[in-house]
Order: C-alpha cells, then sequence, then structure tokens
C-alpha cells in the first residue's frame, strides 16, 4: 500500500496529509508516534541503536522521542561532526512549530552561518510536506517564520544585542563550542515560560575545546541533572552489509559486526574518505566524542584559565611600552602578541592580532593604524626570514631572532606557566581569543608537539625564550 500510494503524488500528498493531522490533533503520545511521523516526513533517517562499546551514549531516536513528547524540556547533545544536530534541531522546530499554537522558539548557534543551518533545515519540511500553505502565514522569511497557530521561529546573529532582546519560550543553541563565552551567557535569560507553554533549553554541539563553552554547560548539567544525550559516527553511519570486514579500512576502529545492522545515514565510504584527512585526535574528538584530556595536550598539565586568564586582569595600558612577538603565516595565520609588563603581577598578553591570507607588508600596514604601534618598543619573531624582520626594522621596530629549540621552548613555557614555587611568570587576558583556542587544541602524539593549530603557541615561546626564561650568566674571575 505504501509503495502504491509513493507511486502516485496526488494520492501520496492526500494521504500525507491526513496522517500529519491526524498525529497532530492527537499529539506525539509514544515513540510510535514519532516513528509515524518521521515516516510521513518523507527525508528524516534517524538511527535507532547504540552501536559503539560506550556506556554513555543514546540513540538519536530515543533523544527525539523525549523531546517531541515533551518528556524534556531542557537538554544537551553532544554529537559528532555531521551528527545531524543541526537537522535535529530543525526538525525538533517545524513539528513543535507545527503541532504547539502560540510556541515561540529562537534559533543560536555560533555563528550567522551555523544559525542559518538549522533555520534552513527547518524550512526544508515545507518542500517535502507540501503544507506550508497549509500552516503559515506567509513566505517564510530570511530570519523569521509565522505560522497560522501563532507560533513563530526567529533565528539571531551571535551578538550581545541580538541574544539580549526575544524572551521565546524555547532556545536552541547550535555548537554551542564556538559561542563566545558572553554571548552563550547572555542568551541563556532568553527561555520564558508563557502561554501555558513551559520554557525550555536545547544545547547542541561537538565538544572540542578544554574548557570551553560545552566543558561548562556539561558540568553544570552534571549539578542540575540536566539530561545530556550523546553519539557518535557509530550511530550514525549506514549499514556496512556489503563490506567485507577483512578488507575494510575502518576495521581497526570498528565496535563490530552489528554495524551490519546499522540503521543511521553517513555513508561508509564517506567516513574513509575523511580517515585520510583526520589526525588521531580530530578523529576522537570530533568524530568518536572521546574528549582530549589534558595529557595529551602540550600544556594541558600546566594551563589553568581560572589561574592564568582570570576575569580581572589588566587590558591594554596604551600609556606602558609594549613588546610583541611574531609568527610568520601567509594562508596560515600572521600571529602577533602584545605584551605588557605590569608590578606587582609580571607579564600580561594584552592583546593579539591573528589573520590569514595576508602579507607582512599587510600586517605591519595594519597595525600601524593602531593605537598601540606608537607604544610597540620592540619584539621577537621566528628567526627563519630574515627578510620580513628586516621589514619590520625598516618600519621602526626592532626585531630580534628568536631562539628556536622547539623542546626548550616549551619546557620553558610549561615551566612559566606552573613554576613549582611561587606565580605564574605570565598571564593571557581572555579578550586573546586565539591565543586561547589554541592552547586548549595544541596537542602531543607519540610524546612529541602535532605542528598544527600553534601559530599563537610558537609566537609565545619565543617571547618567554627572549623575556622570561632565566639567563644563565657566566663570571670571570680577575686575575690578581
Amino acid at each position: 500500500m505504501r509503495n502504491f500510494l509513493w507511486s502516485r503524488p496526488e494520492l501520496r500528498k492526500e494521504h500525507q496529509t491526513a496522517a500529519i493531522e491526524a498525529l497532530r490533533a492527537r499529539g506525539l503520545k509514544t515513540p510510535h508516534d514519532v516513528e509515524a511521523l518521521l515516516s510521513w516526513l518523507v527525508e528524516p533517517v534517524v538511527s535507532h541503536s547504540v552501536n559503539c562499546k560506550e556506556k554513555d551514549h543514546s540513540t538519536p531516536f530515543d533523544f527525539l522521542c523525549d523531546v517531541l513528547m515533551e518528556r524534556v524540556h531542557d537538554f544537551i547533545v553532544w554529537a559528532n561532526r555531521a551528527g545531524s544536530k543541526s537537522y535535529l534541531a530543525g526538525l525538533i522546530t517545524w513539528v513543535k512549530s507545527s503541532f504547539m499554537p502560540r510556541l515561540e522558539t529562537t534559533i543560536l548557534g555560533g555563528s550567522l552561518e551555523q544559525s542559518e543551518k538549522s533555520y534552513k533545515a527547518m524550512n526544508d519540511f515545507w518542500t517535502t510536506t507540501g503544507l506550508q500553505d497549509n500552516y503559515l502565514t506567509d513566505e517564510p522569511m530570511k530570519s523569521k517564520t509565522l505560522w497560522r497557530n501563532g507560533s513563530s521561529v526567529a533565528v539571531l546573529t551571535a551578538s550581545q544585542r541580538s541574544v539580549r532582546g526575544p524572551h521565546s519560550q524555547k532556545l536552541l543553541m547550535d555548537e554551542i563550542d564556538e559561542m563566545e563565552e558572553d554571548i552563550y551567557q547572555a542568551a541563556l535569560s532568553i527561555p520564558q515560560s508563557k502561554h501555558g507553554l513551559a520554557s525550555g533549553t536545547g544545547k547542541f554541539s561537538t565538544n572540542h575545546r578544554v574548557g570551553g563553552v560545552m566543558d561548562s554547560a556539561l558540568n553544570k548539567a552534571g549539578e542540575s541533572g540536566t539530561p545530556v544525550y550523546k553519539w557518535c559516527i557509530w550511530e550514525c553511519l549506514q549499514s556496512c552489509r556489503d563490506y567485507s570486514c577483512s578488507t575494510c579500512k575502518l576495521t581497526g576502529y570498528c565496535p563490530g559486526t552489528h554495524m551490519k545492522e546499522a540503521t543511521g545515514y553517513y555513508l561508509v565510504d564517506d567516513f574513509v574518505k575523511k580517515m585520510y584527512d583526520l589526525s588521531d585526535v580530530s578523529l576522537n574528538v570530533e568524530w568518536f566524542c572521546r574528549k582530549v584530556g589534558r595529557d595529551d595536550l602540550v600544556y594541558g598539565h600546566e594551563y589553568d584559565e581560572d589561574i592564568h586568564s582570570p576575569l580581572n586582569l589588566p587590558g591594554m595600558n596604551l600609556e606602558r611600552p609594549v613588546t610583541i612577538s611574531l609568527d610568520w603565516g601567509g594562508t596560515e595565520p600572521f600571529s602577533v602578541g602584545f605584551w605588557q609588563e605590569f608590578k606587582g603581577v609580571g607579564w600580561i598578553r594584552v592583546g593579539e592580532y591573528y589573520k590569514g591570507n595576508t602579507t607582512n607588508q599587510q600586517v605591519i600596514a595594519e597595525l600601524k593604524k593602531m593605537n598601540v604601534w606608537k607604544r610597540i618598543k620592540e619584539g621577537v619573531a621566528d628567526p627563519s626570514r630574515a627578510d620580513l624582520i628586516k621589514e619590520w626594522k625598516d618600519a621602526g621596530i626592532m626585531i630580534y631572532r628568536a631562539d628556536n629549540e622547539v623542546d626548550v621552548g616549551i619546557e620553558a613555557m610549561r615551566n612559566s606557566l606552573k613554576p613549582v614555587l611561587g606565580n605564574p611568570k605570565y598571564y593571557v587576558n581572555r579578550i586573546c581569543k586565539a591565543w586561547r583556542r589554541e592552547v586548549g587544541s595544541y596537542y602531543e602524539k607519540n610524546g612529541k608537539p602535532v605542528d598544527e593549530n600553534n601559530h599563537t603557541m610558537d609566537e609565545t615561546r619565543y617571547f618567554v625564550m627572549r623575556y622570561i626564561r632565566p639567563r644563565k650568566t657566566v663570571r670571570v674571575r680577575r686575575l690578581s
């Protein structure tokens, strides 16, 4: 019967509309109702099984049932890259807005592009259902959609001004680990119960930053009892029944032959291709949802944001001299750190310049337009480019060639961050977002630092070696 309906578009539309309307009228009471709705929405492929060996993982279908059946209002989804986070946020928004009158939902992503992913996923259901004229007052607008039943959905940009305005009942936040801490905190005040509908906040993200927003959210969830739904690529992968285990490139990682019964959507071949580009850390963090511990990070044992980047650190003082540290870029970012020494505190990284796809001359030209330029006293840089160092000297800034012994420099940075006795030798203002991001992703493999995500780390190492590391002095005895 079902195959016959799909072969006759006019009958399919009639039965699809009738089925969705019946579910809308009585509400989603059981997992069977959710399953029936998914079948009539045509496109969603939502996995029903936990395939990996992790005890704390969930099925995307169980998560969807809990949310659509109103078992939970607040939740966190920790899922892999391509784990349908944005898609499921859009699906939830479409269903709830269509089924619950006067429901207001706000969608906020780590960037405008991320916000628009969930919003687009929601609007795609008008194409698959053909219910736009039945449900909406008008065509969906670029950032807002209005239903005939009084529901509405708005997409926000990640800015202080935008997140301090609305007070919808529901807030869905996509990729919170990409959000700025202050934006995230301000957005948490958005949800507000009204019209008999409970408030709720849904947070979706990978978890790849040590001490980032997602870490904070998970810690708070543990305190408040907010449910956390977690799944990885194994819960999203399609069945591999057409593959031979003896020749499959995933064999060393595969959780077992039960993957031949997998019910996901992600193509096995696509995941195999990813394996050629991913590092072990990226694979574990972004696809298997195993958080990189501090043991994997170059400065994991030494750096503590609360200690080294407290909220009350002084900012840049344009009455004081500034010392800079430089790491050359190109397509990779140029990184310039601005340092000032404060009595009773020590050295503070008070600001930074971080930009890729540019040239040394353009960097100099841009910095000349900033107030900090006149306060720059001197600096230190990667010694490999004497020509670029000369360009800075020609611009009036004395730049010294750095001591670039990597192992010695890393040890010096570790010692300066966490000396056995006494306070750290330097601090990092929270305005230095690139530095804080890299310190949480600069990792080791087989005991050696991996040469990626380390532009700010390199120029800080140069700075520490020249200006902070104790220098050995040689005493010359006078001959009498």
